[in-house]
């Protein structure tokens, strides 16, 4: 059972992997104390961008790759010899890249986000429910490039937000523009904020924010590579098998692509493994939409692309996705009301006895 006592997104650098020497508990339980945990996370950290000994690459440096190997055994105990996990296949699908917003009018913020400005958001598809992307990486052997013919609003800046940890939703009442900041994910979702996160900023192991935007774009494509990543006691969110990586709001233009690559934990019959896909794509040329993609559901989207978010059926008033006791208390609220169209099931004009028979017919 995996425990913690925060999570960690951050930006670092990467190098290529490399045969490990010893077991896993042999690398990371470092004092000795049987557990993986937040002890060994911040030995590791100080270790980073030296050659020192939690090298478990044996690269001769301490680099993100090391950090990497570290991160699926987080939380976990060495009463019991712990192996290095199974290497699986198929469980990172695709990129699926959404057009969230087009923004109409001028929003207020830090920065003030101009009409006709867009937000993208990029998801990546899990095969399982149980499949967690714990990085998104690149190097100069497999690069990550995020460009667009516009600049990426509040990314990079004095009061922009790079990764999503760092979005505070209290601000948004008063800068609405800020919702829509350009941000790093490894599923932990802007709308969903804990105050018991942490990310990093001025540590030496860490790319110092203009970095990460060469010319207006998202680069890691040299030698030493980087990563965002997510580890710790929140586990990466999952919305109908897609999680979310980032969110991307377009000034001055309006074209979004890019190439990026994927660490995944990933659920096995028997245990759990890891799995990583390289040199995927994404464009705002071939654009996924989200929505029900059930034909008898009230909120049917015949444009949908991908499955997200619940549909609604016709006496489902929790839209919970099951009719149950709970949606008949709804029902009875409603009677005798003559302009009440979702609880009038018949269509007649008033919320009679006659609706709740119908009502009792989508029973369960």
């Amino acid at each position: 059972m995996k425990f913690g006592a925060m999570s960690f997104l951050m930006v670092l650098g990467l190098t290529q992997p490399r045969l490990y020497s010893q077991a896993p508990c042999e690398w990371f339980d470092h004092d000795g104390d049987g557990l993986i945990g937040a002890n060994t996370w911040v030995y590791v950290l100080g270790q980073y961008d030296t050659d020192g000994e939690m090298d478990v690459d044996s690269s001769g440096w301490v680099d993100v790759r090391d950090l990497l190997a570290y991160m699926p055994f987080f939380g976990l105990g060495c009463w019991e010899p712990l192996d290095w996990y199974e290497t699986t296949n198929g469980h990172i699908e695709e990129l699926v890249l959404t057009e969230w917003e087009v923004h109409e009018t001028e929003l207020v913020g830090f920065e003030n986000l101009p009409a006709g400005s867009i937000t993208y958001r990029l998801y990546a598809a899990l095969s399982h429910e149980d499949d967690q992307v714990l990085a998104v990486f690149g190097d100069n052997d497999d690069p990550l490039n995020i460009s667009s013919d516009g600049t990426f609003y509040g990314f990079g800046g004095d009061f922009g937000t790079v990764v999503v940890d760092n979005f505070n939703p209290a601000f948004v009442p008063t800068f609405p523009a800020y919702a829509y900041s350009t941000m790093l994910s490894c599923g932990d979702i802007p709308e969903v904020y804990s105050a018991n996160t942490f990310t990093g900023h001025v540590s030496n192991w860490q790319a110092p924010l203009n970095e990460l935007n060469t010319e207006g774009d998202i680069v890691f494509a040299d030698t030493t590579g980087g990563a965002w990543f997510n580890a710790g006691i929140q586990i990466p969110q999952q919305s109908d098998g897609l999680v979310f990586l980032g969110q991307f709001t377009i000034v001055d233009g309006s074209t979004l692509e890019g190439t990026l690559n994927l660490l995944a934990q990933t659920a096995m019959e028997e245990g759990e493994g890891v799995e990583t896909a390289v040199g995927m794509t994404f464009s705002s040329d071939d654009l996924d939409v989200l929505g029900c993609t059930d034909p008898e559901a009230s909120n049917f989207n015949s444009l949908a692309t991908y499955m997200f978010g619940t549909c609604i059926y016709a006496g489902d008033y929790d839209e919970d996705g099951v009719i149950t006791v709970s949606d008949l208390l709804e029902l009875l609220s409603f009677f005798g009301c003559e302009a009440c169209p979702d609880q009038d099931l018949t269509g007649d004009g008033n919320v009679t006895v006659q609706d709740i028979l119908v009502w009792l017919g989508l029973f369960g």
